[in-house]
């Protein structure tokens, strides 16, 4: 759940004045009880390791079993984690403590120090690399037991490419909002600029657009040495009229079957395969994933994200500030004493924003991903098509039309099959409803679309696969709903942007943002 946990972190990194630790002396208990709380949690953690750990030894043919209750718990232990962070900011008073430890003495005025926001969630911290050094452990033992190659080579490694992920996918924007608040505290006349205004709204296709020079270092990605698979791959990419800088592979040391495309331009766009995807799918299935990722590029969804979020973050912008203008103007606060509650709660009033834009993002956002994942998915189906609708199957002489403008049955299947083997390979479940009971069908059920919240679950993506390999007409009909979905959407929220800016007044909204 990377967005979670991202906008957790940026709720702790918020200049709220967190709430004093329940008992005196404030700075022992808040130390006391926030060591104590982690320390259990990592204790939970370590039981679960043991657990695994000695029945794989005592019965390695246990593992499905063992790797499925693992799976639930580690799940579980993700909640837990962030649960007891905030535990510990509000009711330990651990962010209290690093709000008024580390000041920093300023133009004759204390100061929190610079990026000691990163502090306050410092609970999740530890436990995500106490989990890590854990887990290694138990990621061993599940492999040991299989016929996979050994995960990492060391428990250092192991950690590094934990971190590597985590400081892609969720660290990012934390990051940005730390240096946004520093920034403020120590040069407030350059975050009251336009120019620094305007530059805030540009960061989202700027942060898109250097991506690729972000990812490659980080994720330790190399090139794809050249051979018989790197040069598939770029005669698909001749075939489909689709350019990049060049093809990346992930070293994951088969933890991972995944790929991926970063970029907004041919000039600075990379594909990326980890080396487990390269090394389990056939060569027809890496193509059909290969087209899939070529999907997205083809069919601009990068650029789609990035206009979507500038639109509605500048949007819910003007929507918070309209709201509070009009609150004001009503004087609905007078009814609650507001001069005392806000001079009590201020700070806190920067907390329902960040909630509401997370909800926004998961329930539009998700919507929009969603289609356009099975948009690519229906390219990468194209990508390994011949031109005969009613084709049976391939073989060595069956030519494939340019530029991917066909579809037909067995590209369908083979997509469909290449899509079960990347979530065979990633531990994803294919069936839905598991469960003895109506309930237990129903949480699991829930708890895979929530985690496929961008994606769909790999089980309905197949379902619409082979129902499409039935009707190829219909995807003429998902491509103009599509079309009309994606319009709608960036027309909506531009009209709105443009009402509520005049409603707001533009250099309101600017100062705002």
């Amino acid at each position: 759940m990377p967005l979670l946990l991202v906008f957790t972190l940026i709720a702790a990194c918020l200049p709220v004045e967190w709430p004093e630790p329940p008992f005196n002396p404030p700075r022992l208990t808040a130390i006391a009880l926030t060591g104590g709380a982690v320390t259990m949690v990592l204790m939970a953690a370590l039981a679960l390791r043991t657990w695994v750990v000695r029945t794989l030894q005592h019965d390695p043919k246990r593992r499905k079993t063992v790797a499925r209750v693992y799976g639930s718990w580690r799940r579980a232990l993700f909640f837990v984690n962030l649960t007891t962070t905030v535990v510990c900011i509000v009711g330990f008073g651990w962010g209290w403590f690093v709000q008024h430890e580390l000041v920093v003495d300023w133009n004759g005025a204390p100061r929190l120090a610079p990026g000691a926001e990163l502090l306050v969630p410092l609970p999740y911290f530890v436990l995500l690399v106490g989990c890590w050094l854990i887990d290694y452990d138990t990621e061993r033992a599940l492999q040991r037991s299989s016929a996979l190659a050994p995960l990492l080579q060391s428990r250092v490694r192991f950690v590094l490419y934990n971190a590597r992920q985590f400081a892609l996918l969720v660290m990012i924007p934390v990051l940005l909002i730390v240096f946004q608040q520093t920034l403020s505290r120590f040069a407030p006349e350059v975050t009251h600029s336009d120019w620094y205004r305007v530059g805030s709204l540009a960061i989202v296709p700027v942060v898109l657009l250097l991506m690729p020079w972000v990812m490659k270092p980080l994720l330790g990605l190399k090139p794809m040495p050249s051979g018989p698979v790197r040069d598939q791959l770029e005669a698909l990419a001749r075939r489909l009229n689709f350019r990049c800088t060049d093809f990346l592979l992930w070293p994951t040391h088969g933890a991972a079957a995944n790929a991926m495309i970063a970029g907004l331009l041919p000039q600075l766009r990379y594909v990326v395969f980890t080396d487990r995807l390269l090394e389990e799918l056939p060569p027809d299935e890496l193509d059909a994933v290969f087209g899939h990722e070529i999907g997205h590029a083809k069919h601009g969804h990068i650029w789609l994200y990035a206009a979507f979020l500038l639109l509605s973050l500048s949007t819910l912008a003007a929507l918070m500030l309209f709201l509070g203008q009009q609150i004001e103007a009503a004087g609905w606060l007078q009814h609650l004493g507001h001069e005392t509650w806000l001079e009590k709660y201020q700070t806190w009033l920067l907390l329902p924003p960040v909630a509401v834009i997370a909800v926004y993002l998961f329930v539009v956002f998700g919507a929009l991903s969603r289609r356009c994942e099975r948009q690519a998915d229906i390219f990468g189906c194209k990508a390994v098509s011949c031109d005969n609708p009613h084709c049976t199957g391939h073989d060595a002489a069956t030519r494939y039309p340019p530029g991917g403008r066909a579809l037909c049955p067995t590209g369908i299947r083979t997509f469909a099959r290449a899509l079960a083997r990347v979530g065979d390979l990633n531990g994803v479940s294919l069936v839905l409803g598991e469960g003895r009971t109506s309930l237990g069908k129903f949480l699991r059920n829930v708890w895979a679309w929530t985690r496929a919240w961008q994606h769909s679950t790999i089980a309905r993506r197949i379902a619409y696969l082979h129902s499409l390999a039935d009707d190829l007409a219909a995807e003429r009909r998902f491509q103009r709903r599509l079309f009309v979905f994606k319009w709608g959407l960036m027309l909506s929220l531009t009209a709105a942007l443009i009402a509520l800016g005049q409603a707001v007044g533009w250099r309101e909204l600017l100062a705002a943002l």
